[in-house]
């Protein structure tokens, strides 16, 4: 079960056509496996945290404003954004060295 829908990030991301559709829907993918990979805590039949559909909302924002790596986008491997990060954290247990 999807976090969120293509409809709901057309929406709030703003776009009113159909032009940019295959591109929103891989960022809803990705930030949706995002999301999912950064979080240890398990959800039974898809029912997330409202903060997930929200983190995903924010990550395609993301990474729409980051299209080219051009305005300094970090490309670690394990980035996520500060306020995507402060609404996950309380789902997910510290990795213990």
């Amino acid at each position: 079960m999807s976090i969120t829908d293509l409809a709901t990030v057309k929406a709030h991301l703003r776009y009113d056509s159909n032009d940019n559709d295959l591109e929103l829907e891989a960022y809803r993918e990705a930030a949706e496996q995002a999301v999912l990979d950064y979080v240890t805590d398990e959800f039974a039949d898809g029912n997330y945290p409202k903060q997930f559909k929200v983190a995903v909302l924010l990550l395609c924002g993301y990474y729409d404003s980051n299209r080219n790596l051009e305005n300094g986008m970090m490309v670690d491997g394990n980035y996520l954004p500060p306020p995507v990060r402060a609404l996950l954290y309380k789902f997910r247990d510290p990795t213990a060295i």
